[in-house]
């Protein structure tokens, strides 16, 4: 019985390390400049008639995400890395997964013929879906500004559904936004936490 305690005690601890770890490595807005650039994409996309266009473009924003993060964030935030098989690794998996589900719910909806309550509604749903996968990113990660980014989201759906808004305009002005809180995380990233003295002297 005191074992399992104690088990589960340390678990509990080593969420609680590995939640505190995560948050700080989203402090760096490379992220917030992920997703802003993919949502541009997607208002640039739909403005040029060019789908195909957004998953290039974002498939190579997130493999530039890595590269940034080993040239930008780790000389300054340190090389700590979450434990193989985490909760909190796992969990974020998940999240990426569930990105990966909506555009592929998406393309198939776009590509097989929706539903009619689907086909009248898809700027909201569409809208919803991406909204739910970034409060789930916010809320295991702790980063509370993509609650904002989710809820900006949702209003370029709502937005075209009930207010006949231009949808690229719209999504291009969401993209925008989301680019430029992105750029202030990340100055004041840079600004609090410069290059460590033992990373400067290693380059």
């Amino acid at each position: 019985m005191t074992r399992d305690a104690g088990s589960t005690g340390n678990e509990l601890d080593s969420r609680r390390i590995e939640r505190r770890m995560l948050l700080y490595y989203t402090q760096d807005g490379l992220w917030d400049l992920c997703l802003g650039a993919c949502v541009l994409a997607w208002g640039l996309a739909i403005l040029t008639d060019m789908a195909a266009f957004v998953g290039v473009f974002c498939a190579v924003a997130v493999s530039l995400v890595q590269v940034f993060k080993q040239r930008v964030t780790y000389p300054r935030a340190g090389y700590a890395r979450l434990r193989s098989g985490g909760a909190l690794k796992k969990s974020v998996s998940i999240i990426l997964a569930g990105m990966v589900a909506v555009g592929l719910v998406v393309f198939l909806t776009t590509m097989s013929g929706p539903a009619a309550f689907v086909r009248e509604y898809s700027a909201v749903l569409f809208g919803t879906l991406i909204a739910a996968v970034l409060s789930l990113a916010a809320w295991w990660s702790g980063a509370s500004r993509f609650y904002a980014y989710a809820a900006a989201i949702w209003v370029v759906g709502a937005a075209r559904q009930w207010g006949n808004a231009p949808l690229p305009a719209a999504v291009i002005v969401a993209g925008a936004l989301i680019l430029t809180a992105g750029t202030l995380v990340l100055l004041r990233f840079l600004r609090e936490n410069p290059v460590r003295e033992e990373d400067a002297v290693g380059r």
